[in-house]
């Protein structure tokens, strides 16, 4: 028997419903009554799918027992049945809330009533899906809504708003640590389609001879290790976005046959000579410098301007510090609700420089909520916070060129260039404390006077911030 929902059948002829009951249950569970109140009764311990209602009924009309069914049940669909086919009959059962109407007697009188009820079966089995991936949709929207009050994180939210309904390629730029994945995932959410892919792939955690399987899917016994036909990313993300992480990690030879989906929009698996087409938005990021990258011979510059129809920029965590404590607050509420911050902590979350920008401080929150669990305290204090600086001196920024992205990067030179820059900050900056004494400084530095003009001349440190002491 294939019940495909629950029926529940209201007539005074109880000859009539044991043959309604006999031809509808192959195809449904049906359930029949002879009395208002035991319809009344049923539908509130039973919630059928399908009420069906004789539309003459001795204790009332149908039509009045209609208007009191809707006024409990809203939502519950209704099928008059009716021995005449008075078209004021009908329109006034149609305005009262009911779903249709069959009549009874006429020789398709079963076969309209089965097509009915499947139809509002199925019409409210779909409404049961789309309420259920809205749910989703809503959810997602409030796991990766873009949370600031800083000016640049209101202009940030405008801005990824103004490309809704753009198939353009998106190159994402920013630091570690900024959001660039929070932003794709909006610019896909902003489409309102709940069915619509969003494939992410980190470029930097893919071994280079596994970039094509990975992006274009391969075929069974393509390559060893391959035991099965593979979907590729591309393939998958096919009619919504893929979202290309660490887009400056890309193999150069990888670029190239990237730059060729891009224009063609087909794609072949590894050991196929299939081709796919694809329609596929385009979404990369990266926190690397391409046209650095372009000028090294790194990165290929027809697909740096491929991938750059529209450029969105993160922005640092130290660059919007009116975020810096709203942010702080909503992890803290999200891990430990009820927990605040002393006067002490919200100075150091300040005073921090982020280097790890909105995930350092998510983990730096969520560390210190471990921490003061169970303990009674009802604040975070700083040492919860377990910071290992109060942020950069005045005037000073690291250079972010002088730090190694890559292994081949880490290099005898790239660690002389680090350490040139720190003694030569740090003596500019000694200087600039201690009034241009050099006397001053060579004594505290314990050095010998030879050695540290040497190293100052080597440094190329400013003159304008010495003072004459010889």
């Amino acid at each position: 028997m294939n019940l495909l929902g629950k029926i529940l059948a209201l007539d005074d002829d109880a000859s009539f419903l044991a043959e309604l009951k006999t031809a509808l249950e192959p195809d449904f569970s049906v359930r029949t009554v002879t009395t208002i109140p035991d319809a009344l009764s049923a539908i509130n311990h039973h919630r059928p799918d399908v009420l069906l209602l004789d539309m003459n009924m001795p204790e009332a009309t149908g039509l009045q027992v209609l208007k009191v069914v809707k006024l409990r049940t809203a939502d519950l669909p209704v099928i008059m049945l009716t021995g005449e086919s008075k078209s004021e009959l009908i329109v006034s059962a149609i305005q009262s809330g009911a779903s249709d109407y069959v009549v009874k007697g006429s020789d398709d009188f079963l076969l309209g009533l089965k097509l009915r009820i499947s139809g509002i079966l199925a019409m409210k089995g779909m409404k049961q899906q789309n309420e259920a991936l809205l749910s989703k949709v809503r959810e997602a929207e409030s796991k990766y809504e873009i949370k600031g009050i800083s000016a640049i994180s209101v202009r940030q939210r405008s801005e990824i708003s103004r490309y809704k309904g753009t198939n353009a390629y998106v190159l994402i730029l920013g630091e570690n640590g900024t959001g660039k994945e929070l932003v794709a995932r909006n610019l896909n959410l902003q489409e309102g389609k709940p069915t619509r892919p969003f494939i992410a792939v980190n470029c930097g955690a893919i071994p280079s001879n596994l970039f094509e399987s990975e992006l274009f899917g391969h075929t069974k016994g393509s390559f060893t290790g391959a035991v099965g036909d593979q979907v590729g990313k591309f393939v998958a993300a096919n009619g919504g976005d893929i979202f290309l992480d660490e887009i400056g990690e890309m193999p150069l030879e990888m670029q190239v046959k990237l730059l060729r989906v891009l224009q063609e929009k087909i794609v072949s698996p590894v050991g196929s000579n299939k081709s796919i087409h694809v329609d596929v938005r385009v979404i990369a990021a990266t926190n690397r410098k391409l046209e650095e990258l372009v000028q090294e011979g790194k990165f290929r510059q027809d697909l740096f301007f491929r991938l750059n129809q529209i450029t969105l920029r993160t922005s640092a965590l130290r660059e919007r510090p009116d975020d810096i404590l709203y942010l702080a607050k909503i992890f803290a509420n999200k891990n430990l609700p009820g927990i605040g911050f002393s006067k002490e902590t919200q100075e150091a979350l300040e005073k921090h420089s982020w280097p790890g920008n909105i995930r350092e401080l998510a983990n730096t929150i969520e560390r210190a909520c471990l921490l003061v669990r169970g303990t009674g305290v009802t604040k975070i204090l700083p040492e919860h916070l377990m910071l290992t600086d109060l942020g950069p001196a005045p005037g000073v920024s690291f250079p972010g060129y002088l730090l190694q992205r890559r292994p081949d990067e880490v290099t005898k030179n790239q660690y002389q260039r680090c350490v040139d820059w720190v003694q030569r900050t740090f003596i500019e900056k000694s200087l600039e404390m201690l009034g241009g004494d050099n006397n001053e400084l060579i004594q505290r530095l314990g050095i010998s006077r030879s050695s540290y003009y040497q190293r100052k001349k080597e440094l190329g440190v400013s003159k304008e911030q010495e003072m004459s002491t010889l």
